[in-house]
């Protein structure tokens, strides 16, 4: 009798410490166990979200062309694509736009007037495993495909400005004066000459050199072989023209006589010395060469060599007699 009251009092103590432990357990810090839970929830709907499939649509992904040497494509096809990729939502938020080339392999395409078909198939790309593309917009683009050629063009040196007040440009030297051009065939034969950066001449007053100017072909289409030349500009006095009358004229042998034994010229110097040019100071110098050709040459005063050009003589021809 005494034995089952102590049982029955036992068990009821430990029902009444379980259920005290069950209350402390629900009750007690509650807001520190909600947060617990809360951020155990939101792990899990992050790990799951993150491996759920999901979709991105990328703008401005670089466009290649996978040409074989002897091919070019000459008209301006589009150098950019969107792609919408599929995937993880992982591995799509990994993705940049920079690090991504799309290329279209265009080796089986001949000469003409073509069109590309940019499909999932056709175009290839690096992308994360698991991530693939589903869509691509152009669907399609025109190319026009010419054979490439290469050819020699002159270049031209393009100046911009003026020399300083009373000085001119008298020559322009290149180096070398022909380079060789490479790209689509109607490009390169429509190209008249190969233009250089801009050479600025403002103010200048003496004779420079740029040494590596820099081809500048607009047309992008065409590549220059060799991208620099060296360019002399020859600065000097601006020239002036005069006439001259009454100049003497002899062989240059000074054995034989010249006919007409005087002539007017016309000259052109600079300005500054210009004046200084008189007819007593000046001769015709009459040279025979093998030909039998008699050549006007102007002999000058000492100091004044190659400043000085003669323009024409009155008369235009002269004989030597013996």
């Amino acid at each position: 009798m005494n034995f089952r009251r102590a049982s029955d009092r036992s068990g009821g103590d430990l029902a009444s410490v379980a259920r005290g432990w069950l209350r402390d357990f629900l009750l007690r810090d509650w807001s520190l166990k909600l947060l617990a839970l809360a951020i155990t929830l939101g792990l899990w709907f992050g790990v799951t979200g993150q491996r759920a499939p999901a979709t991105i649509r990328l703008r401005g992904v670089q466009l290649r062309f996978l040409l074989p040497p002897d091919l070019e494509i000459s008209n301006d096809a589009p150098d950019e694509i969107d792609v919408t990729l599929s995937g993880a939502k992982r591995a799509l938020d990994e993705i940049s736009v920079r690090d991504l080339v799309a290329s279209f392999d265009v080796r089986r395409l001949k000469p003409g007037e073509r069109v590309a078909r940019l499909t999932r198939e056709a175009v290839t790309m690096e992308l994360p495993e698991g991530v693939v593309i589903e869509r691509i917009e152009p669907a399609s683009v025109a190319l026009r495909i010419e054979r490439s050629v290469e050819r020699e063009v002159e270049v031209e040196a393009r100046l911009e400005g003026q020399p300083a007040e009373g000085y001119e440009v008298r020559g322009v030297q290149i180096v070398p004066q022909k380079i060789s051009v490479r790209g689509p065939e109607s490009h390169v034969l429509a190209l008249g000459r190969a233009p250089t950066e801009t050479i600025p001449l403002d103010g200048a007053t003496q004779t420079f050199t740029n040494a590596q100017t820099s081809v500048d072909i607009i047309d992008q289409k065409i590549v220059p072989l060799t991208p620099v030349v060296s360019v002399s500009v020859e600065i000097g006095e601006r020239r002036v023209e005069k006439r001259i009358a009454n100049v003497s004229v002899r062989a240059a042998n000074g054995e034989t006589e010249a006919q007409p034994s005087k002539a007017n010229i016309l000259v052109r110097a600079p300005a500054s010395l210009i004046e200084s040019l008189l007819a007593e100071s000046l001769s015709i110098i009459l040279e025979m060469g093998d030909d039998g050709r008699i050549t006007p040459r102007l002999e000058l005063p000492p100091g004044m060599d190659r400043q000085v050009d003669l323009l024409s003589t009155e008369p235009a021809r002269f004989t030597i007699s013996p």
